[in-house]
């Protein structure tokens, strides 16, 4: 399955080019100018040889920003993702497997949860903590992106626990949460893969959302605090004056997150066996 995955035209677009977006963002920052200090060029500088995307109303190089807020989304898009995908596999795996109270604790948390609207209880989160880091907005959005996969995967495990290596796994003494480790979630692997991926593309839209309405990290650069800053600065009126400076993070955003997308796709023909079959 997983050399079907690596022949699949789909998968491998969208992961070549998720991939060349994250070594821009872990190798750029180490060779680009202090995206911080002012005055590198003359300001609202169009882009040319020496700054490839101008410079902002400041004189700060928009590609060394561009750079480092790459880095810092990727950062909270895969520690939220990281995050948001255990609490899933946790509340979707173990509880509906044992069954029982264990089942109903974890489906009313999950049920809680689900009916909140994400962005604008992600809004109010953010504008009651001051504070706000990369790691806090992280875990912001990790504890409120995870319902809609635990319910994925505990329709998954109420399949799979009642298939034969798993009623021999029972006979043979095996305890509950041995068994949903070594047993139930390997065989679940590829679409944990799936839900990572998808929980990854949307921390970052949620990151980017909430940032651009000035409720992101204030001390640290992201895609969106790129666009909420050129928002800022630049008069309606004069915005395509500095087209380069909110046109950058906005191409990036889109494309990194087309790409996330045609990745599951690709993901989804291989692992779905319905598809997989057509």
């Amino acid at each position: 399955m997983w050399e079907l995955l690596l022949n699949s035209r789909k998968f491998m677009i969208g992961l070549s080019i998720v991939v060349v977006i994250i070594l821009l963002g872990v190798i750029g920052p180490m060779v680009t100018l202090n995206p911080n200090k002012m005055n590198f060029g003359a300001l609202s500088q169009a882009p040319d040889t020496h700054f490839l995307l101008g410079t902002t109303q400041f004189g700060e190089d928009v590609f060394a920003q561009l750079c480092s807020s790459i880095r810092n989304s990727l950062m909270v898009g895969a520690f939220a993702g990281a995050v948001g995908t255990l609490i899933a596999v946790f509340l979707g795996a173990l509880g509906p497997y044992k069954g029982g109270l264990a089942d109903d604790v974890s489906s009313f948390v999950t049920n809680v949860v689900i009916v909140f609207p994400v962005l604008p209880m992600l809004i109010v989160l953010s504008a009651v903590i001051v504070e706000r880091t990369l790691f806090l907005v992280g875990v912001l959005i990790a504890l409120t992106s995870w319902p809609w996969a635990a319910r994925s995967i505990r329709s998954q495990v109420l399949s799979l626990k009642e298939r034969e290596f798993i009623n021999l796994a029972r006979m043979s003494g095996m305890k509950d949460r041995i068994t949903v480790v070594t047993e139930v979630l390997p065989n679940m692997l590829a679409y944990i893969m799936m839900v990572f991926v998808l929980l990854t593309g949307g921390a970052i839209i949620a990151e980017a959302a909430i940032s651009m309405i000035g409720l992101g990290p204030p001390h640290a650069l992201t895609l969106g605090q790129m666009l909420y800053w050129a928002m800022r600065q630049t008069r309606l009126a004069h915005w395509w004056d500095s087209w380069w400076w909110f046109l950058s993070p906005g191409i990036v955003l889109t494309v990194f997150l087309s790409a996330v997308f045609v990745m599951h796709a690709g993901m989804d023909e291989i692992f779905n066996p319905r598809l997989r079959k057509m």
